[in-house]
């Protein structure tokens, strides 16, 4: 067999063993720079900045309330008399402060200032809320369609009812709510009692919108039930009465 066969290919001429062993040897020692192990002491260095740092935070020396407030300004006060005992309300306030949370699905259609638009009847001096109680207590319940007249202008359109999942305080809340604002003041409180007649004649009823013709011919009334005065002492969470201390 010739030599011309016994051995490897020579290297290219542009090869230089030397010369590419020394270039790997470099691009190894780039790949491992920087993955070096962290030193021990900037390890502890960087917990005491972060121990003093915390401590500076939580001590109030940086974020003081007094230096950040503006001067005469209070934070509102909890619920409460600071021990976890629950200040009474006069009933009119706290049942009227639920129906406000209560009103924001219907502040989506009639608006947050209760103006109203389009075929979509106002809160404002709206005499099917100020007039008797049980008729504003059935379209809540039941929703209302067809034309109604409201402060001498005629609508026509096609309120859902609203009355699921509503309880006897709910309503109570929302009816209170809505007769004292908007233009309306009421002398008569809606209680729960008061409410909870309203959810047993729309119970009663059976279900489907409510009509102005039928409201003024079988709902012209004002609720049923105990009267209380606006100004009772009330539990903000139960709305029972409480004496006063």
């Amino acid at each position: 067999m010739s030599d011309q066969h016994s051995h490897t290919p020579d290297l290219d001429e542009t090869t230089s063993v030397i010369t590419d062993a020394a270039a790997v040897s470099r691009e190894n020692h780039m790949l491992t720079e920087g993955a070096e192990p962290i030193s021990l002491w900037v390890i502890l260095g960087s917990a005491i900045i972060v121990l003093i740092g915390g401590g500076v935070l939580f001590s109030g020396s940086l974020f003081n309330y007094n230096d950040v407030v503006q001067s005469g300004y209070s934070r509102q006060a909890p619920e409460g008399d600071g021990a976890g005992k629950v200040v009474p309300k006069p009933a009119i306030l706290a049942f009227s402060k639920l129906g406000e949370k209560k009103s924001v699905s219907c502040k989506g259609c009639h608006g947050n200032d209760g103006g109203g638009s389009g075929d979509i009847p106002p809160f404002v001096d709206s005499e099917w809320i100020s007039g008797p109680s049980l008729r504003p207590a059935m379209i809540i319940l039941n929703g209302c369609k067809g034309p109604i007249t409201v402060a001498g202008k005629e609508y026509n359109g096609n309120m859902p009812a609203q009355g699921d999942g509503l309880s006897a305080q709910d309503l109570a809340g929302l009816l209170n709510y809505l007769r004292n604002n908007f233009g309306h003041e009421s002398d008569t409180l809606i209680t729960i009692e008061m409410a909870e007649d309203a959810l047993a004649t729309s119970k009663e009823r059976g279900g489907g919108q409510v009509t102005a013709a039928e409201l003024n011919e079988k709902y012209n009334r004002d609720l049923k039930g105990e009267p209380m005065d606006p100004n009772t002492l009330v539990d903000p969470k139960t709305f029972e009465p409480v004496a006063a201390e």
